[in-house]
């Protein structure tokens, strides 16, 4: 079993066992619409489909399991940390997550590639949920990358 379908495994679990209703949809929804648009974009920008998948499935964990969107993205980073350390998964990976995931939010800052691989893959799933979402000026430039002219 590779890292992400271990990873994906443990997601499903917690999910499970913590999120209720519309708050377990909006958990499997939208962090697996993430997950996928990480893995065509990284597809695109020929960066590793692993650690994009897993980045795009953990980016908002705190958020469901804690049931909390306060310093989300913060703890949902360290989370994730705890759960690569128990895997074999090389540090230099584990660091690119985690710190991706720190990063997210920061839609108005930019960043390394995967942290940008992802504020785009949550800015599109956002949209493609909800065509009629206000988005902020940042967001706005990152969705325009992906609409037609």
């Amino acid at each position: 079993m590779n890292h992400f379908d271990q990873l994906k495994h443990i997601f499903y679990q917690n999910i499970e066992k913590e999120c209720f209703g519309t708050s377990k949809e909006k958990a499997y929804f939208h962090s697996l619409s993430v997950c996928h648009l990480c893995q065509k974009i990284a597809l695109e920008r020929h960066l590793n489909i692993q650690i994009a998948s897993i980045m795009g499935l953990f980016h908002d964990y705190s958020q469901f399991i804690n049931h909390t969107s306060f310093h989300h993205a913060k703890i949902s980073s360290e989370m994730t940390h705890q759960l690569l350390l128990e895997t074999d998964m090389d540090e230099e990976d584990i660091v690119i997550i985690v710190n991706a995931i720190a990063k997210h939010s920061n839609k108005d800052c930019i960043d390394d590639d995967y942290s940008e691989l992802l504020k785009d893959a949550d800015v599109l799933a956002q949209y493609l949920a909800e065509p009629d979402i206000i988005f902020d000026k940042h967001s706005q430039e990152r969705l325009k990358k992906y609409l037609p002219k």
